[in-house]
């Protein structure tokens, strides 16, 4: 199955996932790398915004790592709200035992009644 993604802008003032790769049982996660953020879909399309150069030879496996796991938990794993499932995953081992971690950041309020 295909993915409804493609790279693009990301609102960090509205809600969105940023994805880091490290293993947090040898560093924490703060100094994991933060490899993409993920914006809510529009027309059922996730708009991703890389935060390394994927075309950078020292990046492709993280970056094919991070898209497989976009890829299996908006779409392969089927859920019928994908998005809040993948909120959920932010919270279960299973996002701390993987190498890419998922971060769900809120809607940044304050900035918006400005």
């Amino acid at each position: 199955m295909d993915i409804n993604w493609h790279t693009g802008d990301v609102d960090k003032n509205d809600e969105h996932f940023i994805l880091y790769f490290g293993d947090v049982n040898k560093i924490k996660l703060s100094d994991c790398t933060p490899v993409a953020m993920i914006g809510r879909p529009v027309n059922g399309i996730y708009n991703v915004k890389w935060l390394v150069d994927i075309n950078c030879e020292s990046h492709e496996a993280i970056a094919k790592k991070v898209l497989e796991e976009i890829k299996f938990y908006l779409v392969e794993k089927g859920e019928p709200d994908p998005w809040e499932y993948a909120k959920y995953h932010c919270t279960t081992a299973s996002n701390i035992y993987s190498h890419v971690h998922w971060s769900h950041i809120l809607k940044n309020v304050d900035k918006l009644k400005r």
